[in-house]
């Protein structure tokens, strides 16, 4: 039995919604701004300022023990976006190239991939929503293109898991 092309597609969507949320979840760019010539990035991880009159660039971590519990559930949650789609890659693969008669890994890819995609809007939405607790609330901000990452991650992992449903009706899987 070929693989199909539509299992071929969640598969390419798939690898693209891991390296994008990769990239969202390790980059210190979810939001930025500037003001008085200091323009700050803020991520997950850390925070980067540059003093554009000094020349400094400097980053640092986020002290632990001032860490929001808001913050704390968006790393979580988006880290466990990221872990549902390494399972769902590595059970589309597997369904792809050596499983092909099992039903319940095509199931699995399928489930994977909408709960990665729910895992990273929920951490997207969270964000958003409290990212004026940063103390930028009187400040205007713009998102950055580490959380536009995590938004593709989201998109593509509903779209792979979209094309597997359809591939799994039209096989008469389900």
């Amino acid at each position: 039995m070929e693989a199909s092309k539509l299992l071929l597609t969640g598969l390419v969507l798939i690898i693209c919604a891991f390296i994008c949320q990769l990239i969202g979840l390790a980059s210190p760019y979810w939001v930025s701004y500037e003001i008085l010539g200091i323009k700050a990035h803020f991520g997950l991880w850390k925070t980067c300022a540059k003093v554009k009159l000094l020349d400094i660039d400097e980053c640092s971590d986020y002290d632990s023990e001032i860490i929001p519990d808001w913050i704390k559930a968006v790393r979580a949650t988006s880290i466990l976006g990221f872990i549902s789609l390494y399972v769902a890659l590595v059970v589309t693969i597997l369904k792809l190239f050596f499983l092909k008669d099992m039903k319940p890994a095509l199931f699995a890819a399928i489930g994977s991939a909408f709960n990665g995609a729910l895992f990273i809007l929920i951490s997207i939405a969270v964000y958003s929503s409290k990212v004026g607790d940063f103390g930028l609330s009187q400040i205007t901000y713009d998102y950055h293109f580490a959380f536009v990452f995590c938004i593709m991650a989201m998109l593509a992992a509903f779209g792979a898991g979209s094309v597997m449903v359809v591939d799994a009706v039209r096989s008469k899987t389900i």
